[in-house]
């Protein structure tokens, strides 16, 4: 596979989950609707100072006759004032079996954003410094709420449960397809090709609505844990992608046949253990993302 269809792939990818994942008192559940909970959730969440996040990822695509299922884990320190983010992940490669370690670092001004990579004990970073990119990398917590409330379809209490001790709602939710129109115009759009004849802006209208599932503690609001199914968003990318002219049939098979779970838990809400960035990283040789 050529790294232009990488590059394209991981883009699309990448941007379903950035449109994805965008204090009360006890018994204040009971006077609010799901989606007044759910805006003070995430309200809370994202005007967090730090937090710890334990992730676990199931992608499964095709690669021609090849199905590749790929198992994620990871833990990873956020700070939000100014952005900086640790993640140490660890998967297993597919059709070999072997575990791999991958340490991350990002780190954000208003230039530019750096990002640190450690795989197989070799570093590498990148530097983003198109606004564009940067746009699609990293959303103001602020800007994230807005977007998400604003193409909100509906809010559900489905159940309680208890999450690492706590008492939770589990409350399902749906958000419009539109959102992930406004986010590849407005920042992703030039990247992926629109504009240039490669990709036509009506592919990511038929991306569907985006459900998923968020579980609140119902003391102090705050999220706990996220779990987002976009198997069926992808699919419907591929779907569209089939009908495109200009599109490489590799890139169409993958996310035709892709499959994509994630879920993720909040820990540590403003106290997370701050971290500093190896120098061995820091003086990595810089690569180049590979053109559109």
């Amino acid at each position: 596979m050529n790294k232009k269809i990488v590059s394209l792939m991981l883009m699309l990818m990448c941007t379903l989950v950035l449109a994805a994942c965008s204090t009360g008192t006890a018994n204040v559940s009971q006077e609010k609707s799901p989606q007044q909970i759910t805006e003070e959730s995430f309200a809370k969440w994202y005007g967090l100072e730090s937090y710890d996040m334990d992730m676990l990822m199931n992608m499964k695509f095709s690669v021609g006759d090849e199905v590749l299922d790929v198992s994620m884990t990871g833990k990873g320190a956020i700070f939000q004032k100014p952005m900086k983010m640790k993640m140490v992940m660890e998967t297993t490669i597919p059709g070999i079996g072997q575990k791999m370690t991958i340490e991350q670092y990002a780190v954000q001004n208003e230039q530019e954003m750096a990002i640190y990579q450690q795989i197989e004990n070799n570093w590498q970073k990148i530097i983003v410094d198109d606004p564009a990119m940067m746009e699609t990398v990293y959303m103001d917590p602020k800007d994230n709420l807005k977007l998400f409330m604003d193409h909100l379809v509906s809010a559900e209490i489905i159940g309680e449960e208890k999450i690492n001790g706590k008492d939770a709602l589990k409350i399902k939710l749906v958000a419009s397809g539109d959102i992930f129109d406004q986010i590849f115009q407005e920042t992703a759009g030039d990247m992926l090709g629109l504009g240039n004849g490669l990709i036509s802006g009506d592919v990511f209208s038929q991306v569907g609505d985006m459900v998923y599932t968020i579980w609140v503690d119902k003391v102090t609001f705050d999220t706990l844990k996220c779990q987002m199914d976009l198997s069926e968003n992808m699919r419907n990318i591929g779907k569209a992608l089939a009908e495109e002219p200009n599109m490489p049939s590799e890139l169409k098979d993958i996310f035709a046949n892709a499959e994509m779970v994630m879920e993720y838990t909040i820990l540590n809400q403003n106290s997370a253990q701050d971290f500093v960035i190896p120098e061995e990283a820091i003086n990595a040789p810089e690569i180049e993302l590979p053109a559109a």
